[in-house]
């Protein structure tokens, strides 16, 4: 049983806490700056058996008694990381579904090693999970990986019907904007998936090598009267001798799969049918991680260094 603090009470903060209630933790606190809910118990607004009282900003929250906090707010690091720097210097440990939190030093090396330190200095550990970045698109890759002598290419597709999914990700993908809007959705950086890049560095890091010869691209997928059904996105590299390539199709007609294919000595592939689905995958992964991060070393860390034992 782990005593813990759930910031951001959205719908996968709200998933989380409830499933860790379910695993039998201490919910302690749970913070969230959305009026309508802060100063009302998790019971009146989502109808689970506890009766904390949501707090409107971390710095009302007594973390003597907390031992993991769960950052369920922003995918941009520069939108949380100071906040998670100073749960860390609570000796709080902190695990996060904030995409770039997956790999921080792609993004920002001076708040990655900002983290490092607080995290170190206070005995405690960071880490970002969820189902991509932090899963299917990287750890399950780079595992398939490790089972094949000197692999010379790793190609992953993750394709996803967004109609099944919450309304937050068909706005991500662009659904129903014109060509232009999207474009402007683009460059404002409110469009399309984070985490490619990160998901790519995880696979090298597993390798053993750095990304070298990066790209990336985003493309809107357009149906008639050039109105956006979606979204297609990719990023690739070459990690020593091995060719990575990352393919993610997120629109209104795609179908739900993931595909892992490695090319090596044997080359190997991995489907999984239907795909998996990511708000619940998400909320198991965030919980496991709470359940393991005390058992990880000291720092900011990566899911690949994530314990698989409780």
């Amino acid at each position: 049983m782990v005593r813990v603090a759930i910031v951001g009470l959205g719908a996968i903060g709200g998933a989380i806490l409830g499933y860790a209630i379910e695993r039998g933790h201490d919910v302690m606190a749970v913070v969230d700056s959305d009026t309508e809910k802060a100063g009302k118990t998790v019971r009146q607004i989502l109808g689970l058996n506890n009766d904390v009282r949501v707090l409107p900003s971390l710095r009302d929250v007594d973390f003597q008694n907390v031992q993991v906090a769960v950052f369920a707010t922003r995918s941009r690091l520069s939108q949380v990381a100071d906040d998670m720097e100073y749960v860390l210097n609570k000796g709080v440990s902190v695990v996060g579904t904030s995409e770039e939190l997956a790999y921080p030093a792609y993004s920002d090396r001076a708040r990655t090693e900002m983290l490092d330190i607080a995290a170190r200095k206070n005995g405690a550990t960071i880490v970002g999970v969820g189902v991509n970045p932090g899963f299917v698109m990287d750890w399950v890759p780079a595992v398939v990986a490790s089972a094949s002598k000197n692999p010379t290419s790793i190609h992953v597709v993750r394709s996803v019907d967004v109609t099944r999914r919450r309304k937050q990700l068909q706005a991500k993908a662009g659904v129903g904007l014109t060509r232009a809007r999207f474009d402007r959705g683009l460059a404002e950086g409110v469009l399309g998936h984070v985490g490619l890049a990160e998901s790519l560095h995880l696979i090298a890091l597993s390798l053993g090598r750095e990304i070298e010869d990066l790209r990336t691209g985003v493309f809107p997928v357009l149906g008639s009267e050039d109105f956006v059904m979606g979204v297609r996105q990719f990023a690739e590299g070459r990690a020593g001798g091995c060719r990575v390539r990352l393919d993610l199709e997120m629109t209104i007609t795609s179908a739900d799969f993931d595909v892992i294919e490695v090319k090596g000595d044997p080359s190997l592939k991995l489907r999984f049918e239907g795909g998996v689905f990511g708000d619940s995958a998400t909320v198991a992964l965030a919980v496991n991680a709470i359940e393991r991060v005390r058992r990880a070393r000291q720092g900011l860390i990566t899911v690949l260094e994530l314990p698989l034992t409780r």
